[in-house]
């Protein structure tokens, strides 16, 4: 290769690697872009499904709550009721034990 053709082809080079650089920075740019709407869309499901977890525990507590009543209310009915027939109660109690017992033998 002659000098003259070397030469030029380091001239025709010179604009094809800046417009290469130019490419490359402006790709990095739209990397850049869509690494944060990436970003932020993640911490928009995190925060919706945070709030979805707090919404389902407040539910739950307010069940847990409902069932302590529930039973709270059966305790005291049966008590009333072991109180004001204690040996209709003691006979269910031991019928109930005698059908376990036969059950589970």
């Amino acid at each position: 290769m002659s000098e003259s053709t070397s030469n030029e082809f380091s001239a025709n080079a010179g604009p094809d690697r800046a417009d290469l650089e130019a490419q490359i920075a402006k790709l990095r740019e739209d990397v850049a872009g869509v690494t944060e709407t990436l970003k932020s869309m993640a911490t928009s499901r995190a925060e919706g499904a945070k709030q979805q977890a707090y919404a389902l525990r407040e539910e739950g507590e307010r069940y847990f709550r409902q069932a302590q009543e529930t039973v709270g209310e059966f305790e005291e009915e049966v008590s009333e009721r072991v109180r004001a027939e204690p040996i209709k109660s003691i006979l269910i109690a031991a019928a109930v034990g005698y059908v376990y017992a036969r059950l589970f033998k």
